[in-house]
């Protein structure tokens, strides 16, 4: 029997075809808190619902502070709180500065590029969430489907749901691709639950948590109680278990471990690489019983 064990984390994308369309303005559908728009001479003005933030016009939140936007193709973007990002003035670009947003794009639109600092990536995806890290990098997290991220180089990390990977700071290469607790971030995450309406991909977000809490209670799945960057070598990335949604994400869901158990049990030691079936490959432990 195999076990794999999940990691705590915050969530990326999800294939799809179709031409895409061009993603350069979207109109505010719902702002909570201190929200305001930044135009490219750095002037703020308090944003409100109905307002079109265009390119190169970039949203400001304050903390516990987020907003939702959406574009005239039905592209929903959700920002968190402490976030600066952009579109770009062409294609399908992401500017993200610092914080976090939640992209969803309805099936057959098209992924786009995620920018932040030195990083960049092409995403296909539905529904997603990205963080910046410190350093000029960021997470891809997806929450439901399959998908991948595609480095200007060429280099690619394949993601289904549940799933999660660090684009390096200098965007060349990416971390091991983790496997995190879902169920544990819907719950904690602001972008998901924190506004007055259900996203679309809702059902098939939960259907993958359930699938799963499936396995976890089947025994085919545990959570380790540890945030990714237990598993980087050092330096980590720098965001630790609240980058999401600061003093909402819960840690306590599955008997988690502590980190000196699961060295002890599954890991690698003090120092080398992760040895075969430790807590490396792809991110996922499996363990033969």
């Amino acid at each position: 029997m195999k076990t794999i064990f999940l990691i705590m984390g915050l969530a990326v994308a999800c294939g799809c075809s179709g031409v895409a369309a061009p993603l350069t303005e979207s109109t505010f559908t719902e702002i909570i808190n201190e929200v305001n728009t930044l135009s490219a001479a750095g002037d703020a003005t308090a944003a409100k619902a109905g307002d079109v933030l265009k390119a190169p016009q970039r949203v400001r939140t304050g903390p516990q502070s987020r907003a939702e936007l959406t574009a005239p193709d039905q592209t929903i973007t959700r920002v968190g709180a402490n976030t600066v990002f952009s579109y770009a003035d062409s294609g399908r670009t992401l500017n993200l500065e610092q914080g976090n947003v939640l992209f969803h794009a309805p099936k057959g639109l098209g992924g786009g590029t995620i920018k932040s600092g030195g990083a960049a990536a092409a995403v296909l995806g539905t529904t997603l969430i990205v963080s910046a890290t410190t350093g000029g990098g960021f997470k891809v997290i997806l929450l439901e489907g399959r998908g991948k991220v595609t480095l200007p180089n060429g280099n690619s990390a394949a993601l289904k749901a549940g799933q999660e990977v660090f684009v390096l700071p200098g965007g060349t290469e990416f971390s091991r691709v983790f496997s995190i607790n879902l169920d544990k971030l819907v719950k904690g995450s602001q972008l998901v639950q924190g506004f007055s309406h259900a996203l679309s991909s809702w059902p098939l977000i939960l259907a993958a948590i359930q699938n799963q809490d499936s396995q976890i209670q089947s025994g085919a799945a545990a959570d380790t109680g540890q945030p990714p960057e237990f598993f980087l070598p050092p330096p980590p990335p720098g965001n630790g278990l609240n980058v999401l949604d600061p003093a909402t994400y819960q840690t306590a869901a599955h008997s988690p471990i502590t980190g000196a158990q699961f060295e002890s049990l599954f890991g690698s030691g003090a120092a080398g690489p992760p040895k075969p079936g430790g807590p490396g490959g792809r991110g996922v432990v499996i363990v033969t019983k």
